[in-house]
């Protein structure tokens, strides 16, 4: 019942994102032909900068609260079935952002995007992963060694 329970708040807490996202295609509409609107609606948006810095502070607040929640779904999965445990990505995310406040997440990619202006088409998650979860951990996903450059 709890996994059902948190199905619903991530379906609702990444409408909240998705609403926004889907209210700018539509205004964008005109410019393109059905062939590319068809495309984009096939597709998962990738929220990068641009997007971000347009966000309401409770809807980047959404979105974080949405990417812990399939993190701890996950977790929970692999507590009942230990034999899906591994080093994935979403196991190193859990890791780095451990004890981590969404306030926190927040200002740290606000503060990067603020600060690295020609940065602003890289996606949001990839700003968390080089500034807040990298840091912290010892080895990379896969357990492979972390590279001295960016991930």
């Amino acid at each position: 019942m709890r996994i059902r329970v948190r199905l619903a708040l991530i379906v609702g807490l990444l409408s909240l994102l998705v609403v926004p996202l889907g209210y700018r295609a539509v205004l964008a509409a005109e410019e393109k032909t059905p062939a590319d609107l068809t495309r984009e609606l096939e597709e998962m948006p990738v929220l990068t900068g641009e997007e971000w810095q347009t966000l309401q502070p409770d809807t980047k607040v959404a979105f974080i609260w949405g990417v812990g929640h399939v993190v701890t779904i996950e977790e929970n999965v692999v507590q009942r079935h230990p034999e899906l445990k591994r080093p994935d990505f979403t196991a190193k995310l859990a890791e780095g952002l451990r004890g981590v406040p969404m306030s926190t997440i927040i200002q740290a990619v606000d503060a990067y995007y603020r600060n690295n202006p020609d940065d602003l088409d890289m996606p949001v998650l990839r700003v968390v992963w080089r500034q807040l979860v990298k840091p912290k951990l010892k080895t990379g996903i896969a357990d492979r060694p972390l590279a001295t450059s960016q991930q």
